[in-house]
Parts: structure tokens; sequence; C-alpha cells
């Protein structure tokens, strides 16, 4: 089938990088082009983007969100969106504690409830924006009054916001807040069909609307060694619900044992022998073939390249070759 492609920025490039790379994506036909928070801001990557195309997507896959007040993501949306013509969509992931410990210093408990809540506070900020004043008052978040304003032209709607999810927790969350849900490379077939679908639909219900898009980050990688490696940090408790769905929680303490005594090629070997497969990841030539397992099942693929333990030069040239393959795929059959 044709697919609706997009690619995902490498977290550390430059913005002068960004806005080139954005700009091949387009002219290759992508219909999207996603900022990680990985190395860069994210939402200045998201600007780079915007500053390299004229017609495309733009996003952020994902900002992490509690790293921020709802006040902060809510204006650098905003702004990307009236800079965009209502082309950015903010994508919103919770990240895991220790990660929001070490990395921004920050603690936020009850991530799910917490979520919905910051979501909220978020689309009240876009309120405040179209009406030049407001206040929200939630369970974890309180804002009295947001001080940025838009200027005469508003947007014709919102922003888009997409969640990521892995548990069915966040997941239902998704589908009562979210305007998208963002599948982890760390997602496979039967996880999305079996577990992330119906708590979609069940968070859905809860708001009485239908369920929310999903859309999948797909890992290419040009060897089997690469996307193993890439996949050791999921191993950790808050993306072990998909392999415990395959039986394989006892790999999963296998790995992080390995991995935590600095055993790293046995750790990846262990990924790659027993559940590498089964995951979102594409290796070698047959993109199509790869992606083919998730039709039906997602809405919006993004198709990115590994970044643990590669120089930024060579992930921008493994994505530049991704997206020469774009035509190819997005081309309309027979």
């Amino acid at each position: 089938m044709p697919w609706r492609l997009g690619v995902t920025l490498p977290g550390a490039v430059t913005p002068q990088e960004a806005a080139r790379l954005a700009a091949r994506a387009e002219a290759a036909g992508c219909e999207a082009v996603w900022a990680l928070d990985v190395r860069r801001e994210p939402y200045l990557l998201a600007g780079a983007a915007v500053s390299g195309t004229s017609s495309v997507g733009v996003g952020t896959n994902v900002a992490v969100a509690f790293a921020r007040s709802p006040a902060v993501t809510a204006t650098a949306a905003w702004d990307l969106a009236v800079w965009s013509g209502g082309r950015f969509v903010l994508g919103l992931g919770s990240s895991v504690g220790p990660t929001l410990k070490a990395r921004f210093g920050v603690e936020a408990d009850h991530p799910a409830p917490r979520m919905r809540d910051y979501v909220h506070a978020v689309r009240a900020c876009f309120e405040a924006f179209r009406r030049g004043h407001g206040r929200y008052d939630g369970e974890f978040y309180t804002i009295r009054r947001p001080a940025f304003q838009p200027g005469p032209e508003p947007l014709a709607a919102d922003p888009p916001i997409y969640l990521a999810a892995v548990n069915p927790i966040m997941t239902r969350v998704a589908g009562e807040v979210g305007d998208g849900l963002a599948a982890h490379p760390f997602s496979t077939p039967d996880y999305v069909r079996d577990v992330v679908r119906p708590a979609l639909a069940e968070g859905a219900a809860r708001a009485g609307r239908p369920a929310p898009p999903v859309f999948l980050q797909v890992l290419v990688a040009e060897s089997r060694e690469a996307a193993a490696y890439q996949m050791i940090p999921y191993t950790v408790p808050g993306y072990r619900a998909v392999l415990e769905h395959h039986g394989l929680g006892d790999v999963a303490d296998r790995v992080m044992a390995a991995a935590g005594e600095g055993k790293r090629v046995e750790a990846r070997d262990l990924i790659d022998r027993e559940y590498l497969d089964q995951l979102a990841v594409v290796v070698g030539d047959d993109l199509a073939g790869g992606l083919e397992r998730w039709s039906g099942l997602v809405d919006r693929v993004a198709l990115s390249v590994p970044w643990f333990g590669v120089s930024n030069e060579e992930q921008v040239a493994q994505l530049e070759r991704v997206i020469d393959r774009i035509p190819d795929l997005t081309a309309p059959s027979g």
C-alpha cells in the first residue's frame, strides 16, 4: 500500500541541519517532519523545520511535558502553529521518573492523571491566547494569567496534541484527551492490536468521542546490531508492558542486568536473538515489507534512525538515505 510517511530528525542536529533535512524530506514527498527531545531543544528544531518548508506538517515527537510548565509549552506550540500557518502538531510524553530527575532535575508523581491535567492546562492557555485573558485551576496545575499575547490574527484551530503512551493507563488518557497517540518503536503489532487500540478506545469512550489516530515511530537501521543497541534503554519498567505481553519479562530482566553491568554487547545480542524482529524496526532494504506488518493498525508513520552510540554526522547521513527511499513508498500503486 502507498504509505503516508514522515521522518523524525536526529536529536543532535543543528538548526541549520534541521532546516535542510526538512526541506529534503518535503521534496521527497514526506507528509511531516518531527523533532526529538534528546539532545537539543525540540521546539527550536521544529522551528528550524518550519523555516525550511512550506507545506509539510511539523511536530515534536515527543517533547517531555513535565520538564516544562503547561504555559511554556503552550506558548511554544502556539508560536510554531502561527509561524507555520497551522502545520504544527504538539507531541508530548511523560518520560520516566529517573530520566526526569537526572536530566531535568524535576520530579512528577502520578504521571497519567498529571498528563491529563497538563493537557487541559495547555488547552486553557490556548483559549486564553485567543481571548486575551483566562485562568486554569486543576489537580496539579494552576495558571492565573497567561501573559503571552499572540497578536491580532488567531489560529483557525488550536495545535493538535498527540500523547506518547506505552502502558494501558496512559493510553486511556491519550484516548480521553489527546488528538492522537504517539506509539514507540518498542511497540509490536500484537501489542498495538491487543492492548493499545482497546485502551485507546476505552479512554475515548469515557469522553464520548471516537478514538484518535495512532502515530507510530519506526526505527530504520542498517544493521541488526545497531537496531538492537538502540533498544537497550527500553527494557526499563516504563516500557516493560510490551515484553510482558509477549511473555518476555524474564528476558527484560536479563537485558537490564547485562546493561547495568556494562555488558552492552551481551544486552544487544539478547535483544537481537529474543525479540528484535517483533518491534517497530526495519533492518536492511525491505522497508515496504517491514511497514506492511502495521497495515490497518496505525494511521501515521514517522521513520527514524538509530542515535545511541551513533555520531550526529552518521545519523544525518543515514536519514538522508532513508529520505531518498520515500518516493518509492508513497507512490500510488498500479
